[in-house]
Order: C-alpha cells, then structure tokens, then sequence
C-alpha cells in the first residue's frame, strides 16, 4: 500500500488501522513534487505496492511486508511513514533503521501513537490509539484551567466556549478523546467556583463526539484546522 491521505487524521487512522500487523517504523518529511519518486523508489525496493494476496505469499515465505502512508504538512511539505511487519527478512531491515512501534512510540507533531489495553466493559484487548504528548497535554491543560478561571471571574462564557470549540476540532482519536475528557471536567471543576453559578459553557466532558465528527453549535461540521495545523 502506498498511501497519500488527504489529512493527517486519516494517516493517523490508516497507521493505527495497521500497526498492530506492522509494528515496526521508519519517517521522514519530503516535499511534496518527491511523493512520486519516493513511491516509486520503495514499491521497487521493498515492494509495498502489491497485493494482499502476495503479501501472504511473501509471509508464507518468511519475508516481510511494507506499507507507505503520507499526508500533507504546511510549506508543500508531506510526513510519510513507512510500517513493516516484525516477522520475515526483506531488504527494508537491511537499508532502514527501524523502529519497533512498542517500545519507540511513534510521534506524530502533538500526537502520540500507544498501545493500550482495552476495558473488559469495551470488549477488552489491546488497543492502538493517539493521545497527545505529555508536552501537548500539559499546554492545554494549563491554558483551559486558567482560562475557565478568568472568564468565570469575568463572566464571559464565550471565551470558554470559542477555546473549547476549537480544542473539539483536533482529530478525537480514543486516546485523545479521553485526555480532553479529564481536561474539561477539571476546568469545570474551576469554572462552577469562579462563574457565580453560570451553566458550564463548553461540551459535556462525558459526551465528547468521536474523531472527525465534532459540530459547531450551528450544526455545520467543523474542519479540523486546529488538529491539523498543530499536528506538525
């Protein structure tokens, strides 16, 4: 599979779609007129161009398989990312300096790629997902409590709601989701002591829309501008 998507949401989908069969990794930027000549150059040399069928062929045969996933940065730049299955020899473990997705967390701008554990109440399993940085988590942590304390003080719902809007724009993937969640219920916490009894002005933090699906409250779905942009 040589994959170019049209967002950096939908890599982050595809790579976490397949890393679980993939785990090992390798990235790198390009601009985007090489996008060609970089899908030529792996489908000849690591072969990720063929089909699901021969890609058992070569499993069968103790070979490994590649896939290619891009999307595109700002500057006419593209992330790609290549994934590779651990088991089987091939010339991309030779020529390539691997990473083992496990262990050497993928990292993609804010986000984080990481294997987790499912509840038993979702079905238990292991589970691959996004979450942001602990940098990133920590930014907007401290940016939303501080600022649900100031416009409680000054009773200015819509300074919430316009950062909260745009918070709900990053790419929602499960992981994130669940860091948003525990950063809107603290800001909550500090808006109910600082507002002088206001109804909380941002999303319900135990009904936060999954990735891709948030609207404004105008109904018209949001692009995701903010997790895009801040993803680089």
């Amino acid at each position: 599979m040589n994959q170019l998507c049209e967002t950096q949401t939908d890599a982050q989908r595809l790579i976490s779609k397949h890393v679980s069969a993939y785990p090992l990794w390798v990235s790198g930027e390009i601009h985007v007129t090489r996008w060609e000549r970089l899908v030529e150059k792996f489908s000849h040399l690591y072969e990720t161009d063929i089909t699901p069928s021969a890609r058992q062929w070569r499993k069968r045969r103790g070979q490994c398989s590649a896939h290619l996933v891009a999307a595109p940065l700002p500057g006419e730049k593209l992330r790609w990312v290549l994934l590779v299955t651990e088991h089987g020899a091939g010339p991309v473990k030779d020529s390539e300096k691997l990473r083992d997705a496990r262990s050497d967390r993928l990292v993609w701008g804010d986000y984080v790629l990481i294997r987790t554990t499912k509840s038993s109440a979702f079905g238990g399993g292991i589970h691959w997902s996004w979450f942001l940085t602990s940098n990133a988590e920590r930014r907007e942590t401290s940016f939303l409590t501080t600022l649900a304390q100031s416009a409680g003080i000054a009773r200015q719902p819509q300074r919430l709601t316009a950062f909260t809007d745009t918070l709900m724009q990053r790419p929602l993937h499960a992981g994130v989701r669940r860091q948003v969640a525990k950063m809107m219920r603290r800001a909550q916490k500090v808006w109910l002591r600082h507002s002088g009894g206001l109804p909380w002005p941002g999303p319900d933090p135990a009904n936060l829309p999954h990735v891709g699906s948030f609207r404004s409250v105008g109904g018209r779905r949001q692009e995701q501008i903010k997790g895009e942009s801040r993803s680089v």
